[in-house]
């Protein structure tokens, strides 16, 4: 995408309007948001790191992750996308085009993960189909013990090689297969299925996909419960959940790796630095309140992880029993059940436990894999929105608008294609790998840039006054909301901090060695894929260092003003003798001409009017030099800057358009005001006139 020369006007677009119209409504932007946190991954990761890093110590490294690191973030893109209701892309243009690689940046990286993370939901769809053959077919019944392979489970054996039909882990690690092998067409029929359901949710919009959302979110929740309920029941299930929330390894807690482990599963779960957050939040209604949207959505996802691992530890509690008092069985510890291996607590461990329910375990197999199904197709839905969005804002801006069917087609076609590799008998492996490299570094660097962005080309005050002006008038709110304080200290220290001692960590740690000991061609295209997914930030920050942004939206902070009354309250100290100086003042600066004099006051106003009189179109640079002409000529005309500045900017300059500070991409360089003709008033003159120097468009409230 060609970003504007310096000195050059860019076009500002007309993105929003074409597509994202009055927004979605407030309930199903929530759910699209819920869908999109809840995944798969709060099933079947969630509960592996817990019995993988000492049970209770890894929930608590997860939630100090959630309230420092995630929520914070997650809560900075909702406000971003609300606001400039452009999507991912264009919403860093807007910050400045600098940062316009990170917004490619998410891209390339929903990109992998849409290639591998649909794979999860392909092998849910074989289980599924393989849920109605009775007896199950990763059950003793199905595969005598005699009929295996040593040390090999049926459950095991059933994914090992009937679904993965992978190489021999030796033959791997040893560098001794020399190609993917082939595909194994169930996976590729599976994955060819999800992507067809994916094409008929989004195909019709953001609104046709949140309904369809209202199913993904809420049959989840209905089974989980029903899940919850019945592995309570199970004998043995005490046992699991003492480990759950009993057991607390404090040694864990002076680890690197699963401090790493648990603000990648927080991350990878809310996935701020993706910016499907952004984008989704750009359809939201200008007046929502994204500040409680937050909360709700985060701590529902929480809440999920944590619920569904007490029905995940009951069945390991129960399966751990058996183990133990059947003489035939080898006795499994719960926690050598918990850490058996990410995706194989899923699809060995957890559908071993569920075969075990007697008669109903058909029924309670096929709960679970619609469960995972369907956890898994909300965040696909959110991520493919993401890019559908990216696609159709670029072609509206080349001015090549394609009709949405055709695009999400196209899509979801190129998505099928990039995954077929993930279905090779090699394809486990690669998705795993590429997991680590593409989703956990860039989740972790990209929500470091965002804190800076914060710092450096977006300020708080811009949070704030859009929290203000979304939520005001709503019942307890007549004047806005007030954003705590801290959320500022979140992203402005611990975000950053957290984030980049993290990626330095981990970035460390694979230096010195391989991940999971997988050879060196995997480790290859592990760093080719982080590579590739991180060099945009930094190709495009230097290619547009000194570009132009994106002017803010029409009426960005329109609504504000109490906000920025209250501003100048604690920018200006009541002096005893002050003088009014505007609407902005505070209350004891009401009447300016029992102060100064009307022989003073008249004359004065009526000169600020004429030089802040709207100028013709070809002249854009009129109202800069009148700026200087009022300074030069009549400097006591300084008291009434402030007034008749910001009345203009709230009313004529957003309503003509033709206001010189506010089309002009840079702040006028306007000397500061000299004190008027008057001694006993001069300390008070530039008191009121600094504030305003600072302000770059009167649209733009001033920096305190």
């Amino acid at each position: 995408m060609s970003s504007p020369k310096q000195g050059e006007q860019p076009q500002v677009l007309s993105v929003e309007d074409d597509i994202r119209g009055d927004g979605v409504s407030s309930l199903d932007y929530m759910i699209s948001l819920m869908g999109y946190a809840i995944g798969i991954g709060n099933l079947w990761r969630f509960p592996y790191l817990v019995g993988r890093w000492g049970g209770g110590s890894f929930v608590l490294a997860y939630l100090i992750c959630l309230v420092l690191v995630a929520s914070p973030m997650y809560f900075l893109e909702l406000t971003w996308g609300q606001s400039t209701r452009r999507s991912t892309m264009n919403c860093f243009r807007t910050m400045h085009p600098r940062w316009v690689g990170i917004g490619w940046t998410s891209c390339v990286m929903i990109t992998y993960v849409l290639t591998y993370y649909n794979m999860l939901l392909s092998y849910s769809c074989v289980y599924l189909v393989n849920s109605f053959y009775d007896p199950l077919p990763w059950t003793n019944e199905a595969n005598p013990p005699d009929t295996l392979p040593k040390d090999t489970s049926a459950s095991q054996n059933f994914w090992w090689h009937t679904v993965l039909n992978r190489f021999d882990p030796e033959l791997l690690m040893n560098d001794e297969v020399t190609s993917p092998g082939g595909l194994q067409w169930p996976l590729v029929a599976g994955l060819l299925t999800v992507w067809v359901i994916v094409f008929l949710a989004l195909f019709k919009g953001m609104e046709a996909s949140a309904k369809v959302s209202y199913v993904t979110v809420g049959l989840p929740v209905l089974l989980l419960a029903i899940m919850l309920v019945r592995s309570l029941s199970l004998d043995g299930a005490a046992d699991g959940i003492e480990f759950y929330i009993g057991k607390f390894d404090t040694d864990m807690l002076v680890k690197g790796d699963m401090w790493a482990a648990a603000c990648g599963q927080i991350l990878f779960s809310l996935s701020p630095g993706m910016g499907t957050a952004i984008t989704l939040s750009s359809y939201t209604r200008k007046n929502e309140d994204v500040y409680k949207v937050n909360l709700l959505v985060t701590v529902c996802n929480s809440c999920f992880s944590i619920i569904g691992g007490f029905a995940v530890f009951s069945i390991l509690g129960f399966m751990s029993k058996k183990s133990c008092t059947d003489p035939s069985l080898v006795c499994k510890p719960v926690s050598d059940l918990a850490s058996s291996g990410g995706a194989g607590l899923a699809f060995v461990t957890l559908a071993e436990g569920v075969s075990q329910f007697g008669e109903e375990s058909n029924l309670f197999s096929v709960f679970f894999f619609i469960m995972l199904l369907t956890l898994g197709l909300d965040s696909t839905f959110a991520w493919g929105e993401t890019v559908i969005a990216y696609i159709e804002d670029l072609l509206i801006e080349k001015g090549r608008p394609v009709r949405r069917e055709y695009v999400t087609a196209g899509c979801c076609t190129a998505f099928f294609l990039l995954g077929l590799p993930f279905c090779t008998r090699i394809g486990f492996n690669l998705l795993d790998v590429v997991d680590h490299y593409a989703a956990s570094y860039v989740l972790i660097c990209t929500c470091f840039l965002e804190s800076i962005i914060l710092r450096i080309d977006w300020s708080w005050e811009k949070i704030t006054s859009s929290i203000a002006r979304a939520t005001k008038g709503k019942p307890g709110f007549p004047e806005g909301r007030r954003v705590p304080f801290y959320w500022k200290f979140t992203l402005y220290y611990t975000v950053p901090a957290i984030c980049f001692v993290l990626f330095w960590y981990l970035f460390i740690t694979d230096l010195v060695e391989s991940y999971e000991g997988y050879p060196p061609f995997l480790q290859t295209i592990g760093w080719v894929v982080l590579v590739t997914t991180i060099s945009p930030t930094f190709i495009f920050f230097f290619i547009n260092r000194n570009a132009t942004p994106l002017p803010l939206p029409e009426g960005f902070f329109e609504g504000q003003e109490p906000l920025l009354k209250e501003r100048d309250e604690r920018a200006l100290p009541p002096p005893n003798d002050a003088p009014a100086a505007g609407p902005y003042a505070p209350p004891h600066l009401q009447d300016l001409n029992s102060t100064v004099g009307s022989a003073v006051h008249e004359p004065a106003k009526a000169h600020v009017s004429k030089f802040f009189e709207p100028p013709a179109a070809e002249k854009p640079e009129t109202g800069r030099a009148n700026l200087n002409d009022l300074n030069a000529s009549h400097p006591h005309v300084s008291l009434y800057f402030n007034d008749t500045a910001a009345s203009f900017a709230s009313t004529n300059g957003r309503s003509s358009g033709h206001h010189p500070l506010r089309n002009s991409l840079s702040p006028p360089k306007v000397p500061n005001f000299p004190d008027p003709p008057f001694s006993s008033h001069q300390g008070f003159t530039s008191s009121i006139v600094c504030p305003l120097m600072s302000v770059r468009r009167p649209d733009e409230p001033a920096a305190v």
